[in-house]
């Protein structure tokens, strides 16, 4: 039973499901666009390429998670150190070769 219970730690670990993601901490960020020029179209480019690496990106206002405002950012976490947020961008960059990392928190509605 310990084995199929590591098993599933791990696979939670590695999860981009946002269900046990942090609200705060790392970030790790693969688009974005200015707010008042969002286009579902382009929306839909910068989730199709994330997802091609196997990452489902979440995105809100970047006001929301205390970066600048005025955009759309579309980000992967948060991760509690910034170790894991490097892990993940580096096979993010594999679709999305000018992903970032970026501190912050994020409000909610």
């Amino acid at each position: 039973m310990l084995k199929h219970a590591s098993l599933l730690a791990l696979f939670l670990a590695g999860s981009t499901c946002n269900a046990f993601a942090l609200d705060s901490g790392y970030w790790v960020v693969v688009g974005n666009m200015q707010q008042d020029e969002t286009d579902p179209a382009v929306s839909s480019r910068i989730h199709a390429k994330i997802g091609r690496c196997g990452f489902q990106a979440f995105n809100d206002f970047s006001s929301k998670f205390g970066f600048a405002p005025g955009y759309i950012v579309f980000v992967l976490g948060a991760y509690a150190s910034r170790a894991e947020a490097e892990a993940v961008l580096q096979k993010a960059r594999r679709c999305v070769p000018d992903g970032y990392i970026k501190r912050g928190a994020y409000a909610g509605e």
